[in-house]
C-alpha cells in the first residue's frame, strides 16, 4: 500500500490539475474535485428525468423530504409531489398536446416552483427546451432559430410570444396547476 500511495503522490505532483480548486493550468479549465458519475451507457433509452429520477429512488432521504422552497411565500413541494406532478404533467402534454421526442418547447417564465416542474416534464417527453430570459426584441429571433411547437409563459410574458401551432399555456394559470395533478391521463414511455 505504501509503494501505491507514493505513486499517487508524484502522480499528484506531476499532474496540471490543482487538486484544491480542480483547475488545470495547461488548458485553462476546471476539473470537479467530487468522484465520478456512474452514468448509464450513451446508447440505454434512458431520458435526463428518468435518470435524476432513479437516482432519487437510491437516496436516503425519505420520500417526503422537501424537493422546493418559494423563499418569498415559504411554499414548498415535497419529492412525493414533485414527482407526482412531474408525470402528470408529462402525460397531459403528451396525450393532449401531443407532444413527442425531439418537438421544441419555448419557455418564457420568470422563475417559480412550476418551472423544474415542466422541465423534468418535458424531458420525460424528449422534448428539446429553450428557456428564455431576453428582451422581446430577442426572442422573435430565438423563437425563429429554435422553432418550437409550443411555448410555456406567464400572463406577464406571454405579450411578447409570437404565434405558433400550438396555444401558450399559463404556467401561472388554474389549467396550468389542474395539468400537473390531474390522474386522467397514463403517461407512456417511448
Amino acid at each position: 500500500m505504501h509503494g501505491f500511495s507514493c505513486f499517487n503522490q508524484i502522480a499528484q505532483k506531476s499532474s496540471p490539475i490543482d487538486p484544491r480548486s480542480g483547475f488545470n493550468s495547461i488548458n485553462k479549465t476546471f476539473h470537479s474535485l467530487r468522484p465520478p458519475l456512474d452514468l448509464p451507457e450513451e446508447d440505454t433509452p434512458l431520458s435526463a428525468a428518468e435518470y435524476a429520477f432513479s437516482l432519487r429512488l437510491k437516496s436516503p432521504l425519505p420520500h417526503d423530504s422537501v424537493a422546493l422552497i418559494n423563499l418569498i411565500t415559504g411554499h414548498r413541494i415535497f419529492y412525493s409531489e414533485f414527482t407526482t406532478r412531474t408525470k402528470s404533467l408529462a402525460a397531459y402534454l403528451q396525450k393532449v398536446t401531443k407532444l413527442s421526442k425531439n418537438d421544441t418547447a419555448f419557455i418564457l417564465s420568470p422563475n417559480s416552483l412550476q418551472i423544474p416542474i415542466l422541465y423534468f416534464s418535458l424531458l420525460s417527453l424528449g422534448v428539446i427546451i429553450s428557456p428564455a430570459n431576453s428582451p422581446e426584441s430577442e426572442i422573435s429571433n430565438q423563437v425563429k432559430i429554435s422553432k418550437p411547437v409550443i411555448a410555456f409563459a406567464t400572463s406577464s410574458t406571454v405579450h411578447k410570444l409570437p404565434t405558433l401551432e400550438h396555444q401558450p399555456i399559463l404556467t401561472d394559470s388554474p389549467e396550468f396547476e389542474s395539468m400537473m395533478v390531474s390522474s386522467e391521463y397514463e403517461f407512456e414511455q417511448r
